[in-house]
């Protein structure tokens, strides 16, 4: 066997060695590549599912929130209109006098007035003073009404329309509201 032979030997040897090598190492390559990809697909599988949930979660606050908003606006445009109505009902108990009315409350609470001081605003004052004569203290701010002090000042009964309107108001606001705004 001569030099050449052996070298030629070697080299196609090495030749083979080497296209086995870089096989297997295209081989490794692949796998790897294939192992990347997949990993990388559920990285991305996840990552969307993620943005997804987060999407829907923002979905739903945001949702929530329009809601809230919507509920709120609502309830200040009825708290307005309770406002509206109550500031109409003053104003006609304002403009309108009763004397009939005030003599029913004058002679339901008689005994309160008789050795107190009866105080009533202006438009009313001719009449509650054709009522109580000499009880008549003076004029107050008032829609209607009367106001009866005990003769030494220690005690007062509020009858005027303000402070009943204010304590039927208290009562009668939820009943207001559901004539109003009825829910089915």
């Amino acid at each position: 066997m001569g030099l050449e032979t052996l070298v030629t030997r070697l080299r196609d040897t090495g030749r083979q060695e080497a296209g086995a090598i870089v096989a297997e190492a295209r081989a490794e390559r692949e796998r790897m590549l294939a192992a990347a990809r997949a990993e990388g697909q559920k990285l991305l599988q996840r990552r969307e599912a993620e943005a997804r949930e987060q999407a829907e979660r923002r979905r739903v606050q945001d949702l929530a929130r329009a809601e809230l908003d919507a509920k709120k606006i609502v309830l200040a445009a009825q708290e307005a209109v309770l406002r509206d109505v109550r500031e109409r009902v003053k104003a006609r108990l304002a403009a309108s006098s009763n004397p009939e009315a005030l003599k029913k409350l004058l002679t339901k609470h008689a005994a309160e007035w008789k050795t107190g001081r009866v105080y009533a605003n202006a438009r009313d004052a001719p009449t509650v003073r054709g009522i109580v004569g000499g009880s008549f203290a003076s004029t107050i701010e008032c829609l209607g009404g009367v106001v009866l002090e005990s003769a030494d000042g220690t005690q007062r009964l509020d009858v005027t329309f303000d402070s009943i309107l204010n304590d039927l108001w208290d009562d009668v606001l939820k009943e207001v509201a559901q004539t109003l705004w009825p829910r089915s």
